[in-house]
């Protein structure tokens, strides 16, 4: 009898820790392609996300005295099929994984004002980033904020990906400055791997005016790179703005420069590389610039955005306003100057306390015309989302043609989900 008590306590136990991080959904439908005529219900589209931490421990110690040692580290042990969807526990892939991650905060000799780090060297500063030009990744984080990804990378040119190091160092701290390095090599083959890094703290330059400085440095096997890196910030109770550059140098000159200024309900971004990448593994476009101009007047949010400006020349400019508490009318369009596409385009949102409307369309270059609607409520039926929506009208020129007609395809669906 206590066997079986024990058996059953557990299977109580391990059934809280799933469903904590378990949920999911049921999705059924009926639908008419006005393109195929084929009409019928939508299979059960089941759909879940798993998140199971099985064990998450923190570990700490720090001792007393004038020099003394601070360790930390964390462990997380989960299981995770990323975002929703299908679950295959037979096969562990790069969107169901069973995840060991150990995080070591810091190992550290410490004194007064001063610290050594012995868990290797840092990453080459790096102060540039754009935050007009993003990618979005397909793994971003499920409904309970998880991520095996970053959701967005952005445009950067890393001084980290040329000035590297595969050799272990150490980390130095002192009075807000930190430098790290690192060190290998062999004395009968000549091979050797030197690295070094440091930054600077904030400095005061003058009222509301602050800068810091960051460099790096490597020679491996009598290859050499460096970087140099500088951030230069205003604040004030109206306006603020920084600039911030990362020049590297590795038988060539890369560099890229942000900027930012902002001024009451007014903003600028501005981002200019001589190598466009994103994480270290970009398009490499030559001398990429981009800039992007928002604010609101009269409740009309406004944004104008231009991207690698130097080549293809993408402009785009979009218009929202709120016609009314429940009511949002927005406008959109596009134009390449080195190319001549053009789009246009707009969209109406209604939005009550029992359900949300919306209805598009987009004209371009082509003589396309694409339109969508829907309808979706969750408060008809509580628990449930009913949706009606046209959907994939995307060429309605085409309508009456032999050939590709696109009327798009009508669906109505329900929603059940935990």
């Amino acid at each position: 009898m206590k066997k079986i008590s024990a058996v059953l306590l557990v299977m109580v136990l391990v059934g809280s820790v799933a469903f904590a991080g378990f949920t999911g959904s049921a999705t059924a439908g009926f639908g008419y392609n006005l393109d195929t005529q084929d009409y019928g219900f939508i299979g059960s589209g089941t759909s879940v996300t798993v998140d199971l931490n099985f064990l998450s421990a923190a570990g700490e110690a720090k001792t007393s005295g004038d020099i003394y040692v601070d360790i930390a580290a964390s462990l997380d042990f989960t299981f995770s099929n990323g975002d929703a969807g299908d679950l295959a526990v037979t096969e562990l892939t790069d969107t169901t994984e069973l995840i060991a991650a150990l995080d070591f905060d810091h190992a550290k000799v410490v004194g007064d004002g001063w610290y050594v780090g012995i868990l290797g060297a840092l990453d080459a500063p790096n102060f540039a980033t754009s935050t007009i030009d993003s990618e979005d990744q397909a793994d971003g984080p499920n409904a309970l904020g998880y991520a095996l990804d970053d959701a967005t990378n952005y445009a950067d040119v890393q001084p980290s990906t040329t000035v590297a190091t595969g050799a272990s160092g150490i980390e130095l701290g002192y009075a807000g400055y930190t430098v790290s390095f690192a060190l290998s090599g062999n004395t009968g083959t000549q091979a050797h791997d030197v690295f070094g890094t440091i930054a600077t703290p904030e400095f005061t330059l003058g009222d509301g005016l602050t800068a810091k400085l960051g460099a790096a440095a490597s020679i491996i096997n009598g290859n050499s790179a460096a970087s140099g890196s500088i951030s230069i910030a205003y604040a004030s109770d109206t306006a603020s703005g920084s600039v911030a550059a990362d020049l590297i140098y590795d038988g060539g000159l890369l560099a890229d420069v942000a900027a930012n200024v902002t001024y009451d309900a007014y903003s600028l971004d501005m981002y200019f590389a001589t190598e466009e990448t994103y994480d270290g593994t970009g398009s490499g476009v030559a001398n990429y610039l981009s800039a992007k101009v928002s604010g609101t007047v009269s409740g009309f949010d406004l944004s104008v955005t231009g991207q690698d400006l130097v080549n293809t020349q993408d402009l785009s400019a979009s218009v929202s306003y709120g016609l009314s508490d429940e009511l949002t009318l927005a406008v959109s369009g596009g134009y390449t100057i080195n190319g001549g596409d053009w789009n246009v385009g707009t969209d109406v949102t209604y939005t009550t306390a029992d359900f949300t409307a919306t209805a598009g369309g987009s004209y371009d270059k082509a003589k396309e015309v694409a339109l969508n609607a829907s309808i979706e409520s969750t408060t008809v039926i509580p628990g449930a989302t009913l949706s009606l929506a046209w959907a994939d009208a995307n060429d309605l020129t085409k309508v009456g043609a032999d050939a590709d007609e696109e009327l798009g395809s009508i669906t109505a669906s329900v929603e059940i989900a935990f």
